[in-house]
């Protein structure tokens, strides 16, 4: 057996490669200097809640298309007695799965503002705090799925936090901001939890609510609009953590590029996020944010190549963790799903066998007993 051989792979996979190469022009287009978008955390979040709205646009029309199809179905039903044949049911004993996902959107839609602030206030922070990212979503997962860890998530994950911090110690990051921006440094880790917590929250309400990725989009990005609409008006006249004068003053065509850059730019890496969560888990998501890493250090001239080693073994423990890519040694890949799932069809075949061969066992003595009792008539 190969030493390295690959997991299971599928369509689904899909999104997570298309998202790392979005998330990578996404946060290129961050660090673009000639803007004041960035600068200004409410206005930058509007677009982003802008994208999130857009993309829900495909939940609106699958909501008409239904509404359509139901009153066609309506209309041709009231022309025929029913009331023969269809069972009067008690209302009460309908049970409705669904109920409290517009609660659980909106506890989602407020953790997505809270960390989005966070995200904009704290983006000079170099750390690779996003590094934590594949172990607090972990321990999340558990408590909400039950997912176990099994040695090659253990051993992935402590890799990846330890080549996180080789990258930080390397480019004196870590030294500097523990120093000079240690409160930033800690809202910076607050951000990954709350980003953590919220991605598995979905991971539930898809799951467990049946809400669809433009159901959720589309509510998510209205609400996230309204909330941020009010909320600039208050900090317009009292708050001023944005400069509202400065933008629209000095809004030119290179603003409105950047801005529609940012939206459409979101707005699809935000779908391909999505369907990685509903189609594969939270954790997948970590690969998309690794491959958009590398953009932060494309024109880093000292210690790149060590930099760009440690992103790439990032990304291969990354798909260990998530068994993209499977280790065939100390039995790291005893557990993973596809292993523990051929074991399982083995055992069932087995027993399958097992069931047949007693059955086969059966007949041929009930056929022997039968076959001794015609001879013994022989003789009568």
């Amino acid at each position: 057996m190969a030493i390295i051989s690959l997991g299971k792979i599928d369509k689904n996979l899909i999104p997570i490669f298309v998202g790392g190469i979005l998330c990578f022009l996404n946060r290129l287009l961050n660090q673009y200097k000639n803007t004041l978008l960035f600068k200004n955390v409410i206005i930058s979040n509007i677009c982003i809640s802008t994208s999130r709205f857009l993309a829900g646009l495909p939940y609106i029309l699958i909501l008409i298309r239904s509404k359509k199809e139901v009153f066609i179905q309506e209309d041709k039903i009231n022309k025929i007695d029913l009331a023969k044949f269809i069972p009067r049911f008690n209302p009460q004993e309908k049970v409705d799965v669904s109920k409290g996902k517009n609660l659980y959107i909106i506890l989602t839609s407020i953790i997505n503002i809270i960390q989005s602030f966070l995200f904009v206030h704290t983006i000079s922070i170099k750390s690779n705090a996003w590094t934590g990212y594949i172990v607090i979503t972990a321990i999340f997962y558990y408590l909400f799925f039950q997912i176990k860890l099994y040695k090659h998530h253990y051993l992935s994950a402590i890799l990846i936090l330890l080549l996180g911090i080789t990258i930080d110690l390397v480019l004196n990051n870590l030294q500097t901001e523990f120093i000079e921006n240690i409160s930033l440094l800690l809202l910076r880790y607050l951000r990954e939890i709350l980003l953590s917590f919220h991605f598995v929250l979905i991971k539930y309400i898809m799951e467990k609510k049946f809400v669809s990725v433009y159901e959720y989009t589309f509510k998510n990005g209205l609400l996230s609009l309204i909330l941020f609409g009010i909320f600039s008006i208050f900090d317009h006249f009292f708050f001023k953590i944005d400069n509202y004068d400065e933008y629209f003053d000095n809004f030119n065509s290179t603003e409105l590029l950047v801005m529609l850059g940012s939206i459409f730019s979101t707005l699809f890496l935000t779908l391909c996020i999505l369907f990685t969560v509903k189609n594969n888990s939270p954790n997948h998501v970590f690969i998309i944010f690794v491959l958009g890493q590398f953009s932060y250090y494309i024109n880093l001239e000292k210690y790149s190549v060590i930099v760009y080693i440690c992103l790439s073994l990032l990304l291969l423990f990354s798909f260990i963790f998530n068994e993209i890519i499977e280790i065939n040694f100390c039995g790291l890949s005893q557990n993973t799903k596809r292993n523990i799932s051929s074991r399982a069809n083995d055992e069932s075949d087995s027993l399958y066998l097992r069931d047949e061969s007693r059955e086969s066992i059966l007949k041929d003595s009930e056929l022997e007993g039968y076959q001794i009792e015609l001879n013994a008539n022989d003789f009568r």
